[in-house]
């Protein structure tokens, strides 16, 4: 049974060579080859063919085999193993990073590209107090920071639900104290969701949130260098 809370990270920047994104596009199942050759733009293909290798290399630690081949989706679109039903995974991808998290737990997870001032957004998306907490930070670099912090710990939190944007982010609050300490409140305060960060200092911002009161649950960060899955 799975017991850590596994989260790779990956630059898919080498997929851009045409001769490497072919050799690993064949080491995914046939529905991420046909997903990620459906996008128009090249930048698509790479990240869908990034997650989906990710996920492989993930269920392949994990001692899953090759679970990935078997995916099913939920009522609201979150998708499952189907073969492992008891293990969770999520995945994103921004920019040239992409992400995936394999859990005992209902797992939603975020990766974001950190772009500049984003205050006019905050001000449309996130409840007062969020934005306040975003205005007093002294420079803009730091409260672009504080953004997307936000930003990504509102997508795992929408995402663990498996309601994803049907849950708007200025449903709900996310309070980040002096130490860092991560609290939700949505129609009462949510003891039960844990949020983690990871900060790779690349210019993207990372989280994943877990259900379940997985707060102490044990986790492995591993960043992958593709060439390596050739």
């Amino acid at each position: 049974m799975l017991e850590t809370t596994r989260i790779y990270i990956a630059d898919i920047s080498v997929l851009k060579d045409p001769v490497i994104f072919e050799n690993l596009l064949n080491q995914v199942p046939e529905y991420r080859q046909k997903k990620a050759m459906s996008f128009k733009f090249p930048k698509g293909k790479m990240q869908s063919l990034g997650v989906g290798l990710l996920l492989r290399q993930a269920c392949v630690d994990a001692g899953l085999g090759l679970a990935d081949a078997h995916v099913a989706y939920g009522e609201n679109g979150k998708p499952y193993l189907t073969d492992f039903p008891e293990v969770q995974f999520n995945l994103s991808h921004s920019g040239e990073r992409v992400m995936c998290v394999l859990s005992p737990f209902d797992v939603g997870c975020d990766v974001e590209t950190i772009k500049g001032d984003r205050g006019r957004l905050a001000e449309r998306f996130f409840m007062p107090e969020e934005s306040a907490w975003i205005k007093h930070f002294e420079t803009l670099e730091k409260q672009s920071d504080a953004f997307y912090r936000l930003w990504t710990l509102k997508e795992c939190y929408m995402k663990v639900t498996g309601r994803g944007m049907s849950l708007m982010p200025d449903k709900f609050s996310l309070n980040v104290d002096e130490n860092g300490n991560i609290s939700l409140f949505h129609e009462g305060n949510r003891m039960e969701y844990a949020f983690r960060e990871i900060d790779l200092h690349d210019g993207y911002r990372y989280a994943y949130c877990i259900k379940n009161n997985g707060e102490n649950a044990p986790q492995e960060v591993r960043c992958i260098d593709l060439k390596v899955l050739l």
